[in-house]
């Protein structure tokens, strides 16, 4: 950790969209970071992001970042099938790890994360930036609240266009489940608390990877509550789109752009007891509050929000899901130790 032990000093892994033109920008603009370092496979690009984003340094390696003493944590933005390589690498130097969705797709290789991260005393957060909008602090409490009722049911969805080359429609991306779909398998553990205990699915494939993928996912009953219902779909075969629908026995809450709601304000719908009314989220940089969150963590270790175990709580609930798209069956989902007691919102 840095002198200044509010400041958590960053290095960045991998140069690509949301890693260059997302997360170095909100890591500058963080109150409590500072971009330190970008690595790529090759220097001469590690050079030329590093000058346009302002970082200090620049490295033709990955492990040349994990090995500078002026790097508190790193960001992983590389493809699906080399975040349990690095992230644990980046452990074993000492590193925090802020890593892009999906933590992995093995549920025994997450695992064997958040215990390194455990071991080591270091923080393990997988950046579903989503969750830092205010809008769903709003979404929450409206819930907590009983605005609607009590909850139901819940559909997600997101969806978009991918080029044929893309590595998201390759194994090494994960196809659609654990690039897209996963936000709404997420999206439904953090909106209700808890851990779904089976579910069912299917999947257009191509080849061994989906292209598009759609699960429900059966949250048990508890607490004097009747069991809920979660639809989730995600494609990166389809035109752009996104919502959230969350229906009770009083009404409903619709939220247009739950995922990608950009930076001008947002608005939720809320239908209850036949009346409509809009409510109004301010415009933010859910990339700016996820890093800022993060940082905080790393300076205060007492903090349990958003722990390596809802990785791995996501992680065991999309392998079932791809279980039960490839043998057509319900799949029992047998989670990991818990986790979504820490996903309450947390000032």
């Amino acid at each position: 950790m840095s002198e200044d032990r509010e400041v958590t000093r960053f290095g960045i892994i991998g140069c690509g969209r949301i890693a260059t033109s997302a997360v170095a920008p909100a890591i500058r603009w963080a109150k409590n970071a500072r971009l330190q370092a970008i690595g790529s496979r090759e220097l001469s690009v590690a050079e030329d992001r590093a000058q346009t984003l302002e970082a200090a340094r620049a490295y033709g390696s990955y492990q040349a970042v994990l090995e500078d003493p002026q790097v508190d944590a790193v960001y992983i933005g590389l493809p699906n099938h080399l975040h349990v390589e690095w992230a644990r690498r980046a452990l074993l130097a000492g590193k925090h790890v802020l890593c892009e969705k999906s933590l992995t797709d093995d549920p025994a290789a997450a695992l064997s994360l958040a215990e390194d991260a455990r071991t080591h005393g270091l923080r393990l957060i997988e950046a579903f930036m989503y969750r830092h909008h205010p809008q769903w602090t709003l979404v929450r409490n409206l819930l907590d609240e009983g605005a609607i009722g009590d909850v139901q049911a819940l559909r997600i969805w997101l969806a978009g266009v991918m080029e044929e080359d893309d590595h998201r429609l390759s194994d090494d991306g994960g196809g659609a489940l654990f690039d897209v779909t996963c936000y709404g398998v997420n999206a439904a553990r953090f909106l209700l608390g808890k851990e779904p205990g089976a579910v069912s699915a299917m999947a257009a494939w191509k080849g061994e990877v989906d292209v598009s993928s759609m699960a429900t996912l059966a949250f048990p009953a508890g607490e004097g509550a009747k069991g809920v219902l979660a639809s989730v779909w995600g494609s990166l075969a389809s035109s752009a789109e996104e919502g959230l629908v969350v229906s009770g026995t009083r009404g409903r809450i619709e939220v247009a752009r739950p995922f990608m709601p950009g930076w001008d304000q947002t608005e939720l719908v809320l239908y209850r007891d036949g009346a409509r009314s809009l409510i109004r989220a301010g415009g933010a940089n859910h990339y700016l509050h996820m890093v800022e969150h993060f940082s905080s963590l790393v300076a205060d270790p007492s903090r349990e929000r958003f722990p390596a175990e809802d990785g791995t709580a996501n992680a065991v609930a999309c392998d079932a899901v791809r279980e039960a798209a490839r043998t057509g069956r319900w799949v029992r989902v047998l989670a990991p130790a818990p986790a979504t007691a820490s996903l309450r919102l947390q000032a």
